[in-house]
């Protein structure tokens, strides 16, 4: 397939996960035979009319920085309803007593009823695609009812999608203690603030956390990357992996790919964790992935082994 990629560096740690981004797209590419366009651009506190005609015309985003001072106000130009963030920890990272935690939290970027509604449209979707529960939030005073009709039509329309309500104590006791059995966390936004900080504080590997903002036709996709380790050389690029693997997923429809670069990540991180860092002249997490990717994608690129 052909497909036209915009990346916005965000910041001076975004334009060193851009390039890690070219990079494992460009192996992806060439694994699968597919021809993507990677295109550059600019994110100020200000969106331009140049970055978002260019956002229009893309298949999907890929910002460097998802805490960089233009996130969101491009969330707000392209009218997105939904940021979801993730926490979850492959089992490479687990020891064999732990349970991998698979909690994602999202946060309905707007009250607007309209909004609400693609909102939650979007994170029924995501759930019933990730085979998990919701637990969602409802905000308080007028806006509490349109909330939970919103809810209700998805909970009709997705009857294979779990839905509880919850207090947002309660949401907070449950992120310290079972994590691992929440699901999607759905709040409005301003709980939505306030239990993300608290998930991002709990999350014992930050270098994996990554933000995507979703509705029908667009998707942003971002590393978490202030919680980068700081280094010399490139930063940790795991948690661009992982979000260019949900952008392969969700805007792009290709869920070979997708597995390919997970397998990749999962490998490397099962064989070369290296918190600290690298030894001199040891390959880098960068390299390791790509090449697990050439590995992987000679089951599974051009007519191989399907996901």
């Amino acid at each position: 397939m052909r497909a036209r990629i915009l990346l916005l560096p965000g910041s001076q740690q975004g334009e060193a996960l851009c390039a890690c981004a070219e990079q494992i797209l460009t192996d992806i590419s060439a694994a699968f035979d597919h021809v993507f366009s990677l295109l550059r651009g600019k994110i100020g506190p200000e969106v331009s009319d140049k970055t978002l005609d260019a956002c229009e015309t893309s298949q999907a985003i890929l910002l460097g920085d998802a805490q960089c001072e233009g996130a969101q106000a491009l969330y707000d130009a392209l009218d997105l309803p939904l940021r979801i963030r993730s926490f979850c920890v492959p089992e490479a990272l687990c020891s064999r007593h732990e349970t991998p935690v698979k909690l994602f939290l999202g946060t309905a970027l707007s009250l607007d009823a309209d909004t609400l509604r693609l909102a939650m449209q979007s994170a029924f979707r995501f759930a019933q695609d990730e085979d998990i529960r919701i637990l969602h939030v409802a905000p308080t005073g007028a806006t509490k009812a349109e909330w939970e009709a919103a809810v209700r039509v998805q909970t009709a329309a997705q009857p294979l999608v779990t839905a509880d309500a919850v207090a947002a104590k309660d949401a907070m006791k449950n992120l310290i203690k079972a994590p691992q059995k929440m699901g999607l966390l759905l709040c409005p936004p301003y709980a939505g603030g306030i239990l993300e900080a608290a998930a991002t504080g709990l999350c014992a590997h930050p270098e994996i956390m990554y933000d995507f903002a979703i509705d029908q036709d667009t998707g942003v996709y971002a590393p978490f990357a202030s919680f980068l380790e700081e280094a010399e050389d490139a930063p940790a690029p795991f948690a661009m992996a992982l979000a260019i693997a949900r952008m392969l997923r969700i805007s792009l429809k290709l869920p070979r790919e997708a597995a390919c670069l997970e397998a990749a990540i999962q490998n490397v991180l099962a064989n070369h964790w290296l918190p600290k860092k690298q030894a001199e002249n040891s390959p880098s997490m960068l390299d390791l992935i790509c090449e697990q990717i050439a590995v992987a994608g000679e089951l599974m690129g051009k007519g191989g082994i399907q996901a």
